[in-house]
């Protein structure tokens, strides 16, 4: 039997894909149900940023049980290739971050959050009149990440991180 490829700590390695994907899944559970919701993400100082409407089942979820994982991945490989070679292996990456979220409740900190969020992607962005009426946002404080690549040259490689394993 293979020996279990044990990760690294790799934190640099994880936050390297936060910052190069936008576009994730937020998972949750509501209800004893898991419930994913794909969201555009901003990663800043080992912090997930997400804005979203006001009210809903996402934000139900997270004030019942605020224990939630966040995944993004990446194929950077040839679909059309993979495809055609009939195979599951491929050029591909991925990150999951696990951690505690909330919404922010409060008005000056749902402006700091919206701030952070837009300036991610835009350094000119300014709030809008009516932002903080009509958008929530939350937090989602990072506790622990995996990450993995898989390249079809190579062997497939791990990373862990958590405030334990250090850098």
């Amino acid at each position: 039997m293979p020996k279990p490829i044990q990760p690294k700590p790799n934190n640099p390695e994880c936050e390297r894909m936060l910052h190069a994907f936008h576009v994730g899944v937020l998972v949750m559970s509501h209800d004893g149900q898991p419930y994913a919701v794909p969201m555009h993400h901003a990663y800043v100082d080992g912090k997930l940023y997400f804005h979203c409407a006001p009210s809903g089942r996402k934000l139900d979820a997270i004030r019942a049980n605020p224990r939630v994982c966040y995944v993004v991945s990446r194929y950077f490989g040839d679909l059309q290739a993979l495809a055609e070679a009939r195979r599951c292996h491929g050029h591909w990456e991925s990150v999951i971050a696990f951690g505690s979220a909330r919404v922010v409740d409060d008005r000056d900190e749902l402006r700091d959050a919206f701030m952070i969020f837009g300036r991610y992607f835009n350094p000119a962005f300014e709030l809008s009149a009516d932002a903080l009426d009509t958008t929530s946002a939350i937090i989602v404080d990072i506790e622990s990440m995996t990450a993995r690549r898989e390249l079809e040259e190579g062997p497939v490689e791990y990373w862990s991180w958590s405030p334990d394993s250090g850098p």
